[in-house]
């Protein structure tokens, strides 16, 4: 069953351009490992401290897998400073999700 892992932190002002290119340099290094699906970066509007990581793995095993892995504590290294005091984790079985958009489709063949 897909899983979404939700790490909220805050994050002080001056730190938010590090913190955030430390968030591309992890993401861009866990991108192909098995059971990783995709990961977003998002920022409270009305509290800019506040981010949310949200990471989508294919099932909890594999992302359990991954993070219990010494090379995980060496990919996400460079996000540990910034997070030390206010980090949160949880892990969320999706369970039904919903697309406002319709998917493409191909034109009709001519003729």
């Amino acid at each position: 069953m897909t899983i979404r892992v939700i790490m909220n932190c805050a994050i002080k002002p001056e730190d938010f351009e590090a913190f955030e290119q430390a968030y591309l340099d992890v993401t861009s290094k866990v991108k192909g490992t098995p059971g990783h699906v995709r990961d977003a970066l998002l920022r409270d509007s009305s509290d800019p401290t506040q981010y949310s990581l949200i990471a989508e793995w294919e099932d909890e095993s594999q992302f359990r897998a991954w993070a219990d892995e010494p090379e995980h504590i060496r990919q996400s290294a460079a996000m540990y400073p910034f997070w030390a005091d206010s980090f949160q984790r949880s892990i969320h079985e999706v369970r039904a999700t919903l697309e406002s958009y319709e998917t493409p489709r191909s034109a009709p063949a001519a003729g």
